[in-house]
């Protein structure tokens, strides 16, 4: 868990197919909680739908609750430091368990023992621990003695797993002792105005635009927030309030930056009536230029 300065002006409620509409709000301090997903087995797409509901929660309560579910990448899923919520599944590929499912039961095992919460799944459609086809009926049931403090559960298919996934998940962060925190401290102020750069190096690209887009590359999905109402704007990525003032000059200045990366096709509509925006594979490639590389789940994809 970790306390950080995060500009939540504009949270779209547009996460992974959860449509709404974006909700404004003055700069606060949010709780991050870390999240770390084991799966021994092949669980790809149950890695996926995971990610999916920890976005939709956040979009859901991260303004109202100051608190936000960060999920590991890959990288940091394979240490073994502690996390604020462990995630694991059990769905094996055919054969022994090998020295996966031991890892995956020592890190469950290290989670409870230091009063964390754990979420522990079995797939019933695929293959259990023991190599059957179907889930073997004890195998919950010894789970459930072993680790009495973990919510423990099974799924037969993705949409029961989505739909157990979530509200187990809203119970953990509601009741679990662990997800109880003193209130916040002031937040850090917006983001600085970019310093001037030498129009020989700026590239195809304004400074402002270029800090759109770096700051987008540094957030986990790659997303930038655009809403304009009257004469208010507001440009959002990486947790950060972009637009450091609402006079004419700056909103100018900003929107013409990032019309200068919609129309260069350096970024993509995500959706949300035409204010949620990601990195398209351009914009990845010119930050490449830059030394800039994408981080979490993108960075696994290898870029949009």
């Amino acid at each position: 868990m970790q306390v950080i300065a995060a500009f939540c002006g504009i949270y779209f409620k547009k996460c992974y197919g959860y449509s709404g509409q974006p909700v404004l709000a003055m700069p606060s301090t949010v709780t991050a909680f870390s999240v770390k997903i084991a799966f021994p087995g092949e669980a790809a797409m149950e890695l996926f739908i995971a990610r999916e509901v920890m976005a939709e929660w956040n979009a859901r309560n991260a303004l109202e609750q100051k608190r936000i579910l960060l999920p590991l990448n890959c990288e940091a899923a394979r240490e073994h430091s502690p996390c604020d919520l462990l995630v694991a599944f059990f769905c094996n590929s055919p054969g022994e368990p090998g020295a996966q499912v031991e890892q995956s039961e020592e890190e469950i095992e290290s989670q409870l023992r230091e009063g964390r919460p754990a979420l522990i799944y079995f797939s019933e459609a695929r293959i259990d621990l023991k190599g059957s086809h179907l889930l073997q009926d004890g195998v919950i049931d010894e789970f459930k003695k072993r680790y009495m403090t973990a919510t423990i559960d099974s799924y037969g298919d993705e949409k029961e797993f989505r739909a157990k996934f979530a509200r187990h998940l809203d119970a953990t962060v509601a009741t679990h002792e662990h997800f109880k925190f003193e209130a916040a401290a002031p937040a850090a102020p917006a983001v600085a105005e970019p310093k001037p750069l030498d129009p020989r190096r700026t590239g195809p690209l304004s400074p402002w635009a270029q800090t759109i887009l770096i700051e987008a590359c540094d957030d986990f999905e790659g997303y930038i927030g655009r809403i304009k109402v009257g004469g208010m704007l507001r440009i959002q990525a990486n947790g950060k309030q972009l637009v450091e003032q609402d006079s004419p000059g700056s909103i100018a200045k900003w929107e013409a930056a990032f019309d200068e990366l919609l129309t260069g096709e350096y970024i993509r509509d995500a959706g949300c009536n035409g204010q949620l925006f990601q990195i398209s594979t351009k914009g990845f490639e010119f930050l490449k230029t830059l030394g800039k590389s994408p981080v979490g789940y993108i960075a696994e994809l290898g870029g949009m």
